[in-house]
């Protein structure tokens, strides 16, 4: 069989597994998050460009919410990674450093065949290209860059070839930048390939890498708008999550790095590869195959940077890969070599075949806390114990569905009949996109009801009593199971009443917290002149008159010096507790919080809430809640410090 064919059939046969698992492993929550985007397009979201989202949303208008759906733009784009990967080998292999291919070679040292045959034995090839992730799309664009960039280097010095393959580089970049933001390591890459060698210096000069660069922020450009608008904070989430606080030891977290690379691409193809980069860095390899082997090192470089400040993940450096596949698919074999390569072939085949068994069968019984593809199942039971609450709420105008972490309540929507919107509290775990969402809080009316899915348990019941509400009460559970296995439980609570923002610990100042407790007396003992003063802020003012609390109405002329006089009264009960100026706080449209801000700004207030009044809160905003009584509440806020 010719080469040409050879790698046609190994990428159907890597195609023809993924959609095997696709259709038949549950989601991820990860996944489940990315297609909860899906049902809202953006040009960002809150942990990654939009790339996912459009893949998964086209894949889910073809073939339909299934998991098979979600994951069709994956599979995809694994294809189009694959045959460009295929494609690079076979022209990279006309470099002047690698001899010809003898006429009783074997199909190993097809450069085609060999990078297919790489691409189904790899894990981290075979299977990242199953879950719809971010990767999926980044891979895939990476590959069409680096193509692109081959040819362009390939091509004469400022020709018209030269300078149409640099445009479709920048398209493809554009596209990478838009599906991860590491993407931003190849033209990183790129850059310092070209001030390295001489022979690819001149091009610096010429208007491709230029026009490449213009081209990829036009693609790029409505993500940017995006974080322009949302105060650039995508890009900041990133910053933190790579290179925020560190945890563990350095030499555990370059440790694990280096592990984690062994066990995505197989322990002896990642040496093998590293040893092609490292003979393709060489001063007189073919210039192609130099700035490939840069791109891989730059992003290496980077990861391991990272790995000083916090853990990388696994799937973070696999960029490299695919600029170091080409180098490894047209490596010279020597027998060692050779028969290393085919050992490792073996090995990562093996290991692929293992975990596809695990999320299919289940065949290894490792515990859920070791095991991450048990994440993806048990959620057909807790979506029925929801279905069973749902049942149970009556009396409620209309019922809500919420859960704590943005895992959970991805999952939740994409199980539970319907898919219905599912609201993530945020309460104990990290920002994501759902803050960035209408919150529960903001779209419940008074009388709707909540059913909250937490953890089983005490720190289940922490995040109830953390969500508010009048009164909360257990009519639920639901034990996650996985072919027999326990994997997870979780509770159901039934919320009355939805608060309007949730109720979160302060720590007050000494002399914040006597402030409040001789505010809250006082405020206690002034309630019906309280009443009066914001009476008139809720009532008024009409054309000509205003209602107030007595039988008469306060004249136009009169209603100032009304206000003026009780104003003046709360001023100086206030002050009486060492509390500054008094205002009314806008935000707050359908009851009046007139609020006292102390020295150390710690604002104090007291609100009139009758029935309908929500208590709205600002983003930078914690409330406290310090005592209910006939329809008023006496509120502390303090802005985050």
């Amino acid at each position: 069989m010719r080469p040409s064919r050879v790698a046609v059939v190994l990428v159907a046969v890597a195609t023809f597994v993924r959609i095997a698992l696709a259709a038949t492993v549950p989601l991820l929550p990860d996944e489940a998050y990315y297609w909860d985007w899906s049902r809202y397009l953006a040009a960002g979201y809150f942990d990654h460009p939009p790339a996912v989202a459009l893949l998964i949303r086209a894949g889910t208008n073809l073939l339909g919410n299934g998991e098979l759906g979600v994951r069709a733009g994956s599979i995809l784009a694994g294809m189009v990674a694959s045959f460009a990967i295929i494609v690079t080998s076979i022209r990279l292999s006309t470099s002047t450093d690698r001899p010809e291919r003898d006429a009783d070679a074997s199909l190993l040292d097809e450069p085609g065949a060999r990078a297919a045959l790489l691409m189904l034995v790899i894990p981290g090839a075979l299977l990242g290209f199953v879950i719809a992730t971010p990767d999926a799309a980044l891979l895939a664009a990476a590959a069409l860059t680096i193509a692109a960039l081959e040819r362009a280097i390939a091509s004469v010095p400022r020709s018209r070839a030269a300078f149409g393959w640099w445009c479709a580089a920048g398209i493809m970049l554009g596209i990478a930048f838009s599906s991860k933001y590491t993407a931003v390591l190849i033209p990183l890459g790129v850059l310092v390939a070209l001030l390295a060698r001489r022979e690819l210096r001149s091009r610096l000069s010429e208007a491709g890498p230029y026009a490449a660069t213009a081209i990829a922020l036009v693609v790029f450009a409505p993500n940017l708008v995006w974080n322009a608008r949302n105060g650039w904070i995508s890009f900041a989430f990133q910053l933190h999550h790579g290179l925020g606080q560190a945890h563990g030891s350095i030499a555990g977290r370059e440790l694990a790095l280096i592990g984690g690379q062994l066990g995505i691409v197989s322990p002896i193809i990642a040496i093998i590869a590293v040893v092609a980069i490292a003979r393709a860095l060489r001063g007189f390899t073919d210039p192609r195959r130099f700035m490939l082997a840069v791109i891989a090192t730059i992003v290496l470089a980077f990861f391991a940077l990272s790995a000083v400040r916090r853990p990388v993940e696994p799937n973070w450096p696999v960029l490299a890969l695919v600029a170091a596949l080409p180098l490894l698919a047209t490596m010279n074999l020597t027998g060692q070599i050779r028969a290393w390569l085919v050992g490792g072939a073996a090995l990562g085949a093996s290991f692929t075949i293992a975990v596809a068994a695990q999320a299919s069968a289940r065949v290894f019984h490792v515990t859920p806390r070791r095991d991450p593809v048990s994440r993806a199942f048990g959620w057909h039971d807790v979506a029925r114990a929801v279905t069973r609450a749902d049942s149970l709420a009556r009396g409620c105008k209309a019922v809500w569905i919420a859960a704590d972490r943005y895992q959970d309540a991805a999952e939740l929507a994409y199980t539970l009949p319907a898919q219905p919107r599912v609201f993530a509290l945020n309460l104990g775990g990290r920002p994501n996109q759902y803050d960035l969402w209408p919150s529960i809080y903001a779209v419940a009316a008074p009388g709707d009801c909540a059913l909250v899915v937490v953890d089983e348990g005490p720190a289940g019941q922490a995040i109830v009593a953390k969500f508010g509400g009048d009164t909360s009460s257990l009519i639920g559970d639901a034990q996650m199971t996985w072919r027999g296995a326990v994997v997870g439980r979780r509770a159901v609570w039934l919320v009355r009443g939805i608060p309007a923002a949730p109720l979160v610990p302060i720590k007050l100042s000494a002399h914040a917290a006597v402030a409040l407790a001789a505010v809250d007396s006082a405020f206690q003992s002034r309630a019906a002149m309280l009443d009066s003063i914001v009476a008139i802020y809720r009532h008024g003012p009409a054309p000509n008159s205003i209602a107030a609390t007595s039988v008469e109405p306060i004249a136009n002329v009169d209603r100032q010096k009304a206000i003026d006089a009780r104003i003046n009264q709360l001023q100086s009960m206030l002050r009486r507790t060492g509390l500054g100026a008094v205002y009314r706080d806008a935000r707050y449209r359908d009851c009046t919080f007139v609020r006292a801000t102390d020295q150390d700004s710690t604002d104090v207030g007291y609100v009139h809430a009758p029935a309908g009044c929500r208590l709205a809160s600002g983003r930078s905003d914690q409330l406290l809640v310090v005592q209910h009584m006939q329809g008023s509440w006496y509120g502390y806020a303090s802005p985050e410090r």
